[in-house]
């Protein structure tokens, strides 16, 4: 809101006239100056200051000071970290496959356990985390009991 400045023009005249009528009264950037012979009374405007006054010296004084927030047109859902990457998967190398009269077996073996070797069949775990899926010939499918990972395998067909 801006306050009109005739009202504070009519005080600094009336203050003129109180004071001496012989001292002219000289208007300028929101003061006025009485001038007497030897020495200048200056009547000040008081004035509000303005909402970027205000906003820069809040700041200045409050270091959390926003002046207005924008309202938030979208909530911000939270990140939800992502699970951990399982393991990749080792690469197992398949040595032979074997048929009995109780089904077909398989020899896995692994590059880093130099001299294991696993022998297996449908549905048994070995190395602690992985179980044969599906163990017929051409396919073997391996997977991870720990993850959803698999691995399919081709191990040859069925020879008879």
């Amino acid at each position: 809101m801006r306050t009109p400045l005739l009202p504070f023009v009519t005080a600094a005249i009336a203050l003129a006239i109180v004071i001496g009528v012989a001292r002219p009264v000289v208007a300028g950037n929101g003061t006025f100056t009485v001038a007497e012979s030897g020495n200048a009374a200056v009547i000040r405007v008081l004035q509000r200051p303005s909402r970027t006054e205000v906003a820069t010296s809040a700041a200045l004084r409050d270091p959390f000071f926003t002046q207005d927030r924008a309202p938030a047109t979208a909530t911000a859902s939270p990140t939800i970290p992502s699970p951990p990457a399982p393991p990749a998967f080792p690469a197992y190398r398949i040595l032979g496959k074997q048929q009995d009269e109780q089904g077909w077996s398989v020899f896995i073996s692994s590059p880093g356990k130099q001299g294991q070797v696993w022998v297996v069949r449908e549905g048994e775990s070995f190395d602690e985390n992985f179980r044969v899926s599906k163990l017929a010939p051409p396919v073997l499918i391996l997977r991870s009991t720990r993850s959803r990972q698999s691995r399919t395998f081709d191990i040859g067909k069925d020879e008879e």
